[in-house]
């Protein structure tokens, strides 16, 4: 059986929570770890998901206080693509014709 570990950075600019993790976490660089498992019994590669693991460091100033926890892909998904959001999210101004054009509110 082949394995494959992959490793990647995931930038956080505001602090953001998981489902499962009791804590927040603090906005930053978070390095994330996935293993998956190859399926030799098909005549073309796939790869299945074993496991996904981001390393949290406790304490910035000592990176040898750092701290591993498996995490589901999805709900890591969930959590950097609502950050990515917020970081992209513009408020937008919309005028309406009975109102004066001098008065703008924000369009939901």
């Amino acid at each position: 059986m082949t394995n494959r570990t992959t490793s990647r950075i995931l930038n956080f600019t505001r602090p953001f929570s998981m489902r499962g993790l009791a804590e927040v976490l603090p906005a930053g660089s978070y390095k994330v770890i996935t293993e998956e498992t190859q399926d030799e019994k098909l005549t073309y590669p796939t790869w299945q998901w074993v496991s996904t693991q981001i390393h949290l460091n406790t304490n910035s100033d000592r990176p040898d206080t750092s701290r591993v926890i498996s995490v589901e892909p999805r709900d890591l998904e969930v959590a950097y693509l609502r950050d990515q959001k917020t970081m992209d999210a513009r408020p937008q101004v919309a005028f309406s014709a009975r109102e004066s054009t001098t008065r703008a509110k924000r369009a939901s």
